[in-house]
């Protein structure tokens, strides 16, 4: 059984026999195309399978360009690989390529490997022993530092059995790659076959496929699914992290996938245009990167232009480090915690690289570039209290989940949910169970303000006398969620600091200060409530007779701010009635239904002076108020304790 699966690549100058030392590894010819063939040289990077008798571990090989020219397809072979082969010629020795290999490395966190010191039948023993010290020398502080330095020859292949044996001894050592996190393939090969269809490879990242599994392709997002696995020819049900894999995508046209592309499971990675990272630059790097310099940048088999924004600084000088904002020409469905190398436009070198430290949704500015840096420094120093802190600041009115958290960082979710759980033990952080986390301190100061904001909402329109529950929201958090803002509202009833009101809210002991043309048109309002007595009368009624210079919309604001108040009774046609009237119809209606034993539409031209227009309405507010009852084509009255009851 397979216990580990460990890809391998193998890097060095141009030349020095990274193809030869594969073939005599493998016997495969990993240079495929006529253009390698011809000049003598790889082009493309060439894969192999490497079998070891009695291993639980399945090895394949990566064999990048050693030219300058193909810099873009050697920097995506060796995107992916848990250890390298470094082959230096024993001839020539280390040359710029060499280094250039070794830093590509370097930032892509490879940690094991050796070197192959080739073409030893053409030196003796002291260029050996000359070229072992020069390599010590130009390896010292790198991964690559004190690691078993081999000499081989292709041709009697002296060194081959050592070097197979320290394959399998330090294969031993890598740590696999994290199979319990989302599926995720960077493509660094696409070809069609007749009958099946395109056919992508890469190696897994993370993650576990099953045949049959839905896969989105990225950054296109487009849907589609494994149809069939296949690992170095052999089918396969399953692939897992560390493996390589063909997979079959139907339905998908080879036009439309080209290296670079990532598939993953779905919503597991979302592509983007702006990537907060650290970048350092290489010693040898040259002149300075200035701020809002362009550059390309390699991220797994992607290659892109993008513009490097600094966070603290204006330039940024070989061998230092600094926070930076990447913005991309095109977008990349990158995660925190991914390597990337960066290289000058339209020149083929290395002059840095860097981790993903945040997936970002907006562009850095000078007023939250100090936030930004600080969450960043959390994230570079691993420390998750720190960075949790700083997500909610950042993020002040949304509910966080581990989840969301993991996005924005490359420690797993469990962890992060271990160190909010740490704050909710602690009283620092709320837990909306099912929906997610917010910071209490943020919780409190918001929930302080809904009194003041609840206030200002009536002040600024007298006659209001409530305010919704989204004006609330709105002018306190638009982006706020549901479940906090809920929780503050029932907190604040409960503490009585502010007061349901009908479909609203109100703070307790709030007097509306109306203007002196709004009081004298209450005064009339009233006044000819009273003279209409049993008669509800509208808006319009009134504005007609009285021949207002005020807007008859102010006079129906007026209207509904007098039956907010329990000054008047509005009825379902939207006219008005006193209470005091309302009384005396109730008194008659009760009388009515005593003496008949019901009440009838009809009844109401000789009970109140009106026909049905008018009573209708009524009628039916004595149902809403409980007071009558609905029976057959009839009304009658409650229960006896209901009879009894007052106009509220």
């Amino acid at each position: 059984m397979v216990e580990k699966y460990v890809t391998i690549g193998i890097a060095g100058h141009v030349d020095h026999g990274k193809t030869s030392l594969v073939k005599c590894l493998t016997g495969t010819d990993t240079d495929r195309l006529q253009e390698e063939k011809r000049r003598g040289l790889s082009i493309e990077s060439g894969i192999a399978q490497f079998k070891s008798n009695g291993s639980n571990m399945q090895m394949a090989f990566v064999d990048v360009p050693g030219h300058t020219d193909f810099l873009k397809n050697t920097i995506r072979g060796l995107s992916g690989v848990d250890m390298a082969i470094l082959v230096v010629a024993a001839d020539d020795g280390l040359m710029p390529q060499t280094l250039a290999h070794l830093h590509i490395l370097n930032f892509f966190e490879v940690k094991n490997g050796f070197i192959v010191l080739s073409k030893c039948d053409l030196a003796d023993d002291e260029i050996l022993y000359l070229a072992e010290l020069e390599i010590r020398e130009a390896l010292e502080g790198t991964f690559l530092d004190e690691k078993p330095i081999i000499p081989f020859s292709a041709i009697d292949k002296k060194g081959l059995r050592e070097i197979e044996k320290c394959i399998m001894e330090t294969a031993r050592e890598i740590q696999i790659k994290e199979s319990s996190l989302p599926f995720r393939l960077w493509i660094d090969q696409v070809k069609s076959f007749a009958g099946i269809g395109t056919v992508v490879t890469g190696t897994i990242q993370s993650g576990t496929l099953n045949q049959g599994d839905t896969l989105h392709l990225l950054p296109a997002g487009i849907e589609t699914r494994a149809r069939l696995l296949e690992m170095h020819h052999d089918k396969a049900d399953e692939a897992v992290a560390g493996q390589r894999v063909g997979i079959n995508i139907p339905k998908v046209p080879v036009k439309d996938v080209k290296r670079g592309m990532v598939l993953s499971v779905p919503a597991a990675v979302h592509p983007t245009y702006l990537l907060n990272v650290e970048i350092r630059l290489l010693e040898n790097a040259g002149k300075p990167v200035k701020n809002r310099q362009r550059v390309k940048l390699y991220h797994g088999t992607s290659v892109t232009n993008a513009m490097i924004v600094f966070m603290e600084q204006e330039h940024l000088y070989p061998g230092e480090k600094g926070f930076a904002q990447v913005r991309l020409m095109k977008s990349v469905p990158a995660l925190p915690g991914d390597p990337f190398v960066i290289g000058i436009l339209n020149i083929q070198t290395v002059i840095g690289g860097g981790r993903v430290l945040q997936i970002c949704r907006e562009k850095i500015r000078r007023n939250n570039a100090g936030a930004t840096c600080s969450l960043m420094k959390a994230v570079h120093e691993n420390d998750i209290r720190a960075f949790v802190t700083h997500i909610f600041k950042l993020n002040p009115s949304t509910l966080m989940t581990s989840k969301k958290l993991a996005r924005y960082f490359f420690v797993g979710e469990a962890a992060i949910e271990k160190e909010i759980l740490k704050g909710v033990r602690s009283g620092e952080i709320l837990l909306f169970e099912g929906q997610g986390f917010f910071e209490k301190k943020q919780y409190q100061a918001l929930k302080k303000q809904v009194p003041p904001v609840v206030k200002k909402i009536l002040t600024e329109n007298p006659l209001k006398v409530k305010a919704s529950y989204e004006e609330i929201k709105d002018r306190l958090s638009p982006r706020l969620n549901d479940a906090p803002f809920q929780r503050m509202i029932a907190e604040l009833l409960n503490e009585k600091k502010i007061i349901k009101s009908g479909g609203g809210f109100q703070v307790p002991n709030y007097t509306a200060n109306l203007s002196n043309d709004r009081e004298k048109l209450i005064v009339l309002l009233e006044d000819y409530a009273q003279t209409s007595w049993l008669v509800p009368f509208s808006a319009h009624t009134f504005w007609t007779l009285h021949k207002m210079t005020c807007s008859l919309n102010e006079v129906q604001r007026v209207l509904d701010y007098l039956h907010t108040q329990k000054r008047l009774i509005r009825l379902n046609n939207r006219r008005f009635i006193t209470h005091d009237a309302m009384a005396v119809i109730k008194e008659r209606v009760k009388n009515l239904i005593r003496l008949k034993g019901g009440l009838t539409i009809e009844d109401g031209k000789e009970l109140l002076g009106y026909g049905r227009t008018v009573g209708i309405p009524v009628f039916e507010y004595l149902d809403s108020i409980k007071f009558t009852r609905r029976k057959n084509d009839m009304r009658v009255l409650t229960d006896p304790e209901i009879e009894q009851q007052t106009d509220a």
